[in-house]
């Protein structure tokens, strides 16, 4: 087991044995129920299908879209996306989720070298959780 998913595994665990899950913030500013509060998470698999782009200054990949809609979100979740692969390679990238939905994120991952030509190579696999109300 990698050490990413040992801390998540860690972290899911621990939430699990907990009475409930707080969620202390939202994007909308909107509180629900502590019930309703639950987490989804997910991991696309070696290498998804990223595009390639480059817009005048930095090249950057994009993953067009993550599926959240079988979590049952009733608003927008927090999202937090890790990356797993060549770890020598990606620590030279920023990543991050982008136009979050109830149903969805785009994950954008920009080069802080410049280069995105050997990504392919790179068994990257893109796990996330999403923190949210379903009712």
């Amino acid at each position: 087991m990698t050490n990413q998913w040992s801390v998540v595994l860690f972290l899911l665990l621990n939430i699990s044995l907990q009475t409930s899950l707080n969620i202390i913030k939202t994007r909308s500013g909107t509180l629900r129920p502590a019930p309703c509060a639950t987490i989804c998470a997910g991991e696309t698999g070696p290498n998804p299908a990223f595009k390639e782009y480059f817009d005048g200054k930095v090249k950057f990949l994009i993953l067009d879209r993550i599926d959240t809609s079988d979590c049952a979100f009733v608003e927008t979740p927090i999202v937090t996306v890790y990356l797993e692969g060549d770890v020598t390679r990606i620590a030279q990238w920023t990543h991050a989720a982008n136009g979050v939905t109830k149903n969805g994120f785009r994950v954008y991952i920009t080069s802080n070298t410049g280069d995105t030509k050997t990504f392919p190579d790179w068994n990257l696999n893109v796990m996330w959780s999403a923190f949210g109300y379903n009712c």
